[in-house]
């Protein structure tokens, strides 16, 4: 991996002026960190993100499935080859580091970057993480392992402390990072926002210079979230590598030179973070290839195919009564009802972002399958949590111009002084300076011409990170000015959303005009606008009309990145809106109906029973549309399992005593026992299980054998799987362990290995698992480390952690 020998990265650092090293380590800008041109070291090129590259952002990437849609593939050979076509991604926008896997534990159902991890299982995670890292360096890119460590709410997220017991924290929280960087070894990992215990993740002693370069002998760099480095001598005294973003260095920069030169850090601690840098840069080939080139798409099929493949291993076929699959021959009408038939996700909000290089959607994919048929969609209800964006080509700058958007002129520093640039922009959401990127402009007006397609009346919306109003016709319509209230919106740095209505004629442009003036210490300066049309008398009753109507219906539902995102936790598990009526009225009017969950974490579902099918679809990247199709119609057979665990409500989740805390504290009171190991060790019936998925085919597990234990390999695991039905398919094998007797209070069973299986109708194949030692062990806090107590284990193989098919105990001895 290195291309530099030992001796020259370390003749180069000596070389280095204490003030040049100080730089390497405090960032340059949003991305990317200082050369320093006189030693010839080049910058080093970060992006995000975990399901594809963003780059700069001006450039079409790849995008994948995202984390908790992957992690429901249980396949780590396919989550390898996401992470080697990531690594090519990161190649073609001349990337060194992807900011990704994001491995944090779901914790409750209602995080707001559920959709970005994998799974409520440590286990599961880490291997995952360990895949993706595996096929992401395999093409001299590094991952980042992120967020180190129990980064799991949005609450406060910049400044809560997670407290938490020492076993705890090594079962469930710092498992998942264990695994992968034995495993795989990661160039990076990134320190998170949050304290634990009371300490700040980028200042903290125990786990990143005892624990991870300690006892781990971690030799890569630990790289601080963006804006997470808050103190310059403690984050240098608790291990963190390097400073991100920079506009320089925020927090570092002259700070940690002072500190140095006073002799608050040494510079032998300088000297080993500047070392870890040049280790990167050196794994990554920059050295040899210093200069920077310019970002490019690279749009390749086999990159098509290994995002429709990940999709289709990733969506879980929940609930089947025989509806499924449908057959195209006896459908001639269709209906797609609900919100996310055209406002579908493929990805979440925050660094899961980018711009895909396309999107299949569903309709476009359900008109190619059915060519012939007869198509009805209907929204049904509305889930906006902010008024949405206008539809762009209903915007003009002036009412002589084709161009598509308003006018937008940035002004120095208010709206009343001098017009340093203006440019039409079709977006509604206007940057002025985002992370690591200080605005030149301080404000902004925005004016141009809104065409109305209909009479009736409009709801106008307008947020900023700053101060901002709007005008219709001249007038004031929404004063967000003054008596502004904190909202959730840009990382909760804006201001909640004030609305206005007003009565406007069909075809008749109506002047807009918005004033924006930005708050320049704020992380982003931004304004955001939205417009709404009038809305039908009965959209539901209208929805169920047309599902009456149809042979099948599609009811699309679900979240969006509104709900879903960096930044805010969910409010609540209801899905929003008034989707639990519509899919009510849906069922009632068409028993032929297919509920399509697009969301990236649980949701409640109290017309579960009245379902006859139900696919959790996830954000699923790209081939959305094209995959959910094909599973829909069979030419895909489904086989994702769910990678956490369903509630029936919230009241059921083990963590909800304790969130979201208080005075700046979350108490991880439920201790081990998080996810399943909670629903499963109090009896807690959940909505489905961690692990449950099913198929269009059957399996039958058989013969069950165990090996003996052995304290150095630990023990073998055989049974048969066979497909007994009449489809090709593929099952995932879990194996979980149960201790019969425990020295400490453990869970009732844990997941212990697991592997994906795929079967021709009829065949049967011999399925081996090795159980390492670790997989009986608990944290013994006396000794500070793994102990598999001497005892009994019962070995149970299932299909879902609720599902167990065959079991076996096998015994440990003192």
């Amino acid at each position: 991996m290195a291309k530099l020998e030992a001796t020259k990265l370390e003749e180069l650092l000596n070389a280095l002026s204490l003030r040049e090293k100080v730089m390497l380590v405090s960032g340059a800008s949003a991305w990317r960190t200082h050369p320093i041109e006189r030693m010839g070291v080049p910058v080093l090129k970060v992006s995000d993100g975990p399901n594809g590259v963003r780059g700069d952002g001006g450039v079409s990437a790849a995008s994948f499935p995202v984390g908790v849609c992957m992690a429901s593939t249980w396949n780590l050979d396919l989550v390898d080859q996401v992470g080697r076509a990531i690594g090519e991604e990161a190649q073609s926008k001349d990337v060194q580091v992807v900011l990704g896997p994001t491995i944090n534990i779901h914790r409750t159902p209602i995080g707001g970057r559920n959709f970005e991890c994998y799974s409520e299982d440590p286990l599961l995670s880490g291997l995952l993480a360990s895949a993706f890292t595996d096929g992401v360096q395999s093409q001299g890119v590094g991952a980042c392992l992120k967020h180190y460590v129990c980064n799991d709410t949005e609450v406060e997220r910049h400044t809560i402390s997670i407290e938490v017991d020492e076993r705890t924290l090594r079962e469930i929280y710092l498992r998942p990072f264990e695994i992968a960087i034995k495993r795989s070894k990661p160039w990076t990992i990134m320190a998170a926002y949050n304290r634990i215990n009371g300490v700040y993740a980028c200042s903290h002693d125990v786990l990143v210079n005892q624990i991870l370069k300690g006892e781990w002998d971690y030799q890569g760099l630990v790289i601080s979230d963006w804006f997470a480095a808050k103190e310059a001598v403690p984050n240098a005294l608790g291990g963190l590598d390097l400073e991100m973003p920079g506009g320089p260095g925020i927090v570092w920069g002259n700070a940690l030179l002072a500190a140095v030169n006073d002799g608050a850090v040494a510079e032998s601690l300088l000297d080993d973070k500047v070392r870890r840098l040049l280790r990167v840069l050196d794994w990554s080939g920059r050295f040899a290839e210093p200069q920077e080139r310019p970002e490019r798409a690279l749009d390749k099929q086999a990159h098509r195919s290994l995002a429709y493949q990940a999709a289709a291993e990733g969506m879980v076929l929940l609930k089947n009564d025989g509806v499924l699959p449908f057959t195209a021959n006896d459908v001639k009408k269709i209906a797609v009802i609900g919100p996310n038939t055209s406002d579908f996700r493929i990805m979440g909000g925050g660094s899961s972002a980018l711009k895909p290089h396309y999107v299949s959607t569903p309709l476009d994919a359900l008109s190619a399958k059915l060519p012939d048929a007869s198509l009805s969609v209907s929204v049904g209800c509305l889930t906006h949590k902010y008024v949405p964006p206008p539809d762009r080509r209903l915007l003009k700058a002036d009412e002589q111009t084709d161009a598509v958007g308003l006018r937008c002129r940035f002004l120095e520093s208010d709206i009343n002084s001098s017009v340093l640039f203006e440019k039409t922009i079709g977006s509604a959401t206007v940057m002025l300076g985002g992370i690591g990127v200080p605005g030149v402009a301080q404000a902004a007006v925005l004016d141009g011409f809104y065409q109305p397609q209909e009479a009736g009346v409009y709801e106008f919306g307008v947020l900023s990170t700053g101060f901002a109003r709007m005008y219709v016709n001249d007038e004031l319509l929404i004063d967000n000015w003054m008596d502004t209230e904190p909202g959730d919106a840009f990382f909760t740095q804006a201001t909640t959303e004030r609305r206005g209505r007003l009565e406007l004629a069909a075809n008749v442009p109506v002047s807009l005009k918005i004033e924006y003036q930005s708050i320049p210490e704020h992380t982003f300066q931004a304004v955001r606008y939205g417009i709404l049309p009038p809305q039908p008398a009965d959209p539901i009753g209208d929805a169920a009309s047309a599902a009456a109507a149809a042979d099948i219906v599609l009811l699309m539902v679900g979240t969006n990145d509104d709900w879903e995102t960096e930044g805010n936790d969910r409010g609540e598990l209801e899905l929003p809106g008034a989707q639990n009526q519509l899919i009510g009225s849906v069922l009632a009017a068409n028993p032929n109906t297919v509920v399509v969950n697009n969301s990236g974490s649980p949701i409640a579902m109290p017309w579960v029973e009245q379902a006859p099918a139900i696919i959790q679809a996830w954000f699923a990247g790209q081939e959305f549309g094209r995959t959910l199709i094909d599973i829909l119609f069979g030419n895909v057979n489904p086989s994702g399992k769910l990678p956490i665990t369903f509630p029936q409500c919230l009241d059921d989740t083990p963590a909800i005593t304790h969130y979201p805390g208080g005075g700046g504290k979350t108490e991880y009171g439920e201790g081990v026992f998080v996810g399943y190991r909670w629903y499963d060790s109090r009896d807690i019936e959940p909505l489905f299980a961690f692990g449950h998925g099913l198929s269009y085919t059957t399996f039958e597990f058989t013969e069950l054998a165990l090996g003996a234990f052995d304290s150095e390999e630990g023990a073998i695991v055989t049974l048969e799987l066979t497909n007994t039905g009449q489809l090709f398919g593929m099952e995932t094998v879990q194996v979980y362990v149960e201790p019969i007797s425990s020295p400490v209070a453990r869970p009732r069973r844990e997941l212990k290995g697991f592997t994906k299986v795929a079967l021709a109708p009829g065949a049967r194949e011999r399925v081996e698992l090795t159980l390492d030692p670790p997989s009986f062990a608990h944290w013994d806090v006396e000794r500070s480390q793994w102990l598999a107590a001497p005892g009994r284990y019962r070995v149970c193989v299932g299909n879902s952690s609720r599902n167990i098919l065959l079991e076996d105990e096998l015994t440990i001895e003192a």
